[in-house]
């Protein structure tokens, strides 16, 4: 099979390209990404925890005080809520850039492959581009910025609008869903400006932003039919890699529920033990089950630059 990016590609060869090219040079993968994996793994699993263990028993304690036993919030209890409500807020961030620094030592070798049409195999075992994690880093802020831009200015305006009518709350509740459906929708375009930002190192992301999103906008089909494939067959495997975590989950928030009304808790003592190693495993290997998104989008992006070169040959 020929994986040369620069190739006009319809939705079915973006994704059987991608996950060729994955499953061709896996290894190469691996190793240019598994230390960054295994520190996404351990965030991974502690933000887990967090969620699943430790916040869903002190809302527990909470509510069983001022609910059950209709006594006082004890601050010590009250302390120990906002701290790990402010633990989750940063683990939560860290969560992000984690994951964009995995993302950047494959988009690394993605630009190996895009410069040479080649990927050497990392001579070493933690091999990792400071530039690349850098760009990929700033990458990630843009999008998030450029998308809640329109998203802060639409609630902004509702908010107003409450005010103004508050008795069309229906209304505006459709009106919400309306348009928070078609920002989503035009969000797709900014996956081709993602990948151009980070495959064109030189170039600003603001100098980028406007031809490129209007040419992504042109190919919102393309994009939107490729991802949605890509993405479906990716959240099967996810989906089956997550069960025995959200089973793990399930089991803690049951407990806890129990213990509201009374119950004892009934986890074995070696249970946190357990959920957080199953934690930590599901996390690694969410991390390259995810990972052929990236080279769908990556060939998604490059047979968007054909097609623009060619039309644009033609044109002259």
């Amino acid at each position: 099979m020929e994986y040369a990016l620069f190739k006009n590609r319809s939705y079915r060869g973006v994704i059987s390209a991608g996950f060729g090219l994955y499953f061709s040079h896996f290894r190469l993968f691996f190793k240019a990404s598994w230390v960054m994996a295994v520190i996404f793994a351990v965030v991974f699993a502690t933000l887990e925890m967090l969620l699943s263990v430790q916040l869903p028993a002190l809302s527990a304690t909470i509510m069983k005080q001022e609910l059950v036993l209709r006594t006082e919030l004890s601050p010590e209890v009250a302390q120990q809520y906002l701290m790990a409500i402010g633990i989750t807020l940063l683990l939560g961030l860290l969560y992000v850039v984690v994951e964009a620094l995995t993302t950047a030592t494959v988009l690394n070798k993605l630009k190996e492959h895009h410069d040479t049409n080649t990927m050497m195999m990392p001579k070493r075992w933690f091999a990792i581009s400071r530039r690349m994690m850098g760009r990929t880093l700033k990458g990630y802020v843009f999008i998030i910025l450029t998308v809640l831009a329109p998203v802060v200015l639409v609630a902004f305006l509702l908010v107003a609008l409450h005010h103004l009518m508050p008795a069309a709350t229906m209304t505006l509740m459709i009106i919400v869903a309306v348009l928070f459906m078609l920002l989503g929708l035009m969000c797709f375009p900014m996956l081709f400006v993602f990948v151009k930002y980070v495959m064109n190192q030189g170039k600003s992301y603001f100098h980028l932003l406007r031809p490129s999103y209007i040419i992504g906008l042109r190919h919102w089909g393309h994009i939107f039919t490729t991802c949605l494939i890509g993405g479906m067959i990716v959240c099967v495997m996810a989906g089956i890699c997550c069960l025995p975590a959200i089973i793990l989950a399930q089991a803690h928030w049951i407990s806890q529920e129990g213990f509201l009304n009374g119950d004892p808790l009934g986890m074995p003592d070696y249970i946190n033990m357990m959920s957080y190693i199953t934690y930590f495993l599901t996390g690694f290997i969410l991390i390259y089950l995810c990972m052929p998104m990236l080279m769908i989008w990556y060939y998604m992006y490059g047979s968007i630059e054909t097609y623009e070169q060619e039309k644009n040959k033609l044109d002259i």
